[in-house]
């Protein structure tokens, strides 16, 4: 895990820890899945309650692929041909993308959704494609419901993972600390045995 990674983990545990629920709904806008995931370990640390909590990231999560679709709907139509010249598509292969979305755009939208990296392009070429909005709109919802309780579990999950973990490191730092504190008395001992 890289340290600007792990630093903006531990941003957004100071943020959830002193403003709980009123800023969980921005960072899912934000962060859709990480955030979840740190979530899922806070319900199962009984930080926050899950019935709360997954509303409340599914309408943040709702509201960021919104943005997005509306980007491309109501954006300018050179942005996709700009973008789309760095990654090699010309006119004729960004129309072969409308034409599969067109034809195709529950599996488009729902790929965009749960494949991290390529999510906001596809949400973006949702709105380009004119989409409608209350078709993608329903393909969103019921993804982000199903890639919510999901990455709420896998948090759950690990929390009790690491509560357990926890448990079991503490015995063994007791355990690590009495030989250290028996090793140390031994030696001493025996140098002290050794000068008589």
């Amino acid at each position: 895990m890289s340290l600007k990674l792990f630093l903006r983990m531990e941003y957004i545990i100071y943020l959830l820890t002193q403003y709980r629920y009123y800023i969980l709904f921005p960072l899912a806008i934000v962060e859709g899945p990480m955030i979840t995931v740190i979530a899922g370990f806070f319900c199962a640390n009984r930080f926050l309650n899950p019935l709360i909590v997954f509303p409340i990231i599914i309408l943040g999560d709702i509201t960021g692929d919104s943005f997005y679709y509306m980007l491309g709907r109501w954006g300018s139509d050179k942005l996709p041909k700009k973008i789309g010249r760095r990654f090699g598509l010309n006119s004729e292969r960004l129309d072969r993308v409308r034409v599969f979305f067109d034809s195709n755009p529950r599996k488009t939208i729902f790929f965009s959704k749960i494949v991290l990296g390529i999510g906001v392009a596809g949400l973006f070429l949702a709105g380009n494609t004119k989409v409608p909005y209350k078709k993608f709109l329903r393909i969103c919802l019921v993804t982000s419901i199903l890639q919510c309780a999901v990455y709420l579990c896998i948090g759950f999950l690990f929390g009790h993972a690491y509560i357990q973990i926890n448990h079991y490191l503490n015995y063994f730092a007791s355990i690590s600390i009495v030989v250290a504190c028996a090793l140390v008395l031994f030696f001493a001992i025996r140098s002290i045995f050794k000068k008589l």
